[in-house]
């Protein structure tokens, strides 16, 4: 992982000052939670934020902002200085732009979520219980440490789930022959064009692979109780990377009746995800489908889970036959 020509490095020291003591206290002002917020950072072992990221708070690059929090990139337990950054940005030279995350900082990189100050959580540690729970089935970014307003946790590398629908759905361009990939996605250079089968690969198979493991991990929620209660809306709580990856616990529960499957299943069937099952032809039997997930929700053992993905066409897509030709982030072609 190389740092972005565009992304600066903040050490703790400078989180008080303009522009960054906006990150902190989102979307106030306030320096004395800004104060407390520091103290809160050091004491979870973050030693500076990595400015990089698509959205922006007041100039400042993050990886995502949402209605409760936001999330930002942060160095943990880091042994060396870190440069640091002017207020102005100018801090970009090229021979920081060819330096790793782990050569500058020699700590390990992480995501930070920063509750918002206008949030209605009364804390972080909801939601960092609820994906220790995850964690213990092996679903979600591992968690690493977590305080009352912040969670640090594993930094995922991929798409998310709404971009990956409009990747590989042919929704954002026109169909290229049989690859099942838009020739706008095709000709599109990014972060995540090594997650794409290109050439010789077998990009439905792909694809086939990606949803049968996000349905997998639905199951294995349903089986412990942990209802995740965001799937039916999964645009920007699963991100594609060398898995794939629920993320995004906060309204998640022990005490409701699951509904990870089968709101999976409508998103990807019946949603915004229509463009992948229309590609792969996952709904050629409708009403059988329906009855399935009638069923599933009846008795949510592993023998209507299976029912469903044969009746879906992804019961035999597992990573050894449909990903064979893919090598993950590491790999430069097929």
């Amino acid at each position: 992982m190389h740092l972005q020509q565009s992304s600066s490095i903040v050490p703790i020291e400078q989180l008080l000052r303009e522009p960054f003591i906006d990150i902190l206290v989102y979307p106030s002002s306030s320096v004395e939670i800004a104060r407390d917020r520091v103290k809160e950072i050091e004491s979870i072992g973050v030693k500076g934020l990595v400015l990089e990221g698509n959205s922006i708070i007041n100039g400042l690059h993050i990886l995502g902002k949402g209605c409760t929090s936001i999330v930002v990139k942060a160095v943990l337990d880091k042994k060396s200085s870190v440069n640091s950054v002017s207020n102005d940005n100018n801090n970009n030279s090229s021979s920081n732009s060819s330096r790793s995350l782990e050569d500058v900082c020699d700590g390990m990189v992480v995501a930070l979520k920063i509750m918002r100050t206008d949030s209605d959580r009364a804390s972080m540690e909801h939601e960092a219980r609820m994906l220790a729970i995850a964690n213990g089935v092996g679903i979600g970014p591992r968690l690493i440490a977590y305080s009352m307003n912040l969670l640090a946790m594993e930094l995922i590398d991929g798409m998310h789930m709404i971009e990956f629908v409009k990747e590989f759905g042919g929704s954002s361009g026109n169909s290229d022959g049989n690859s099942g990939i838009s020739s706008k996605a095709k000709d599109r250079e990014g972060n995540h064009n090594h997650y794409t089968n290109r050439g010789n690969c077998n990009n439905h198979a792909y694809v086939k692979y990606m949803l049968r493991d996000i349905l997998e991990q639905c199951f294995l929620l349903d089986s412990i109780g942990l209802d995740h209660g965001e799937l039916g809306r999964m645009d920007r709580h699963v991100i594609i990377g060398s898995k794939a990856y629920i993320i995004d616990f906060e309204s998640s529960s022990m005490n409701r009746r699951v509904t990870n499957v089968t709101s999976a299943a409508n998103y990807i069937l019946f949603g915004k995800g229509r463009a992948l099952a229309d590609m792969l032809g996952l709904c050629r039997d409708k009403s059988r489908i329906v009855d399935a997930l009638r069923m599933y929700r009846l008795d949510m053992c592993r023998d209507k889970f299976n029912q469903l993905l044969t009746l879906l066409g992804l019961k035999f897509y597992k990573e050894s036959s449909a990903c064979r030709c893919w090598k993950g982030p590491s790999s430069t072609a097929c």
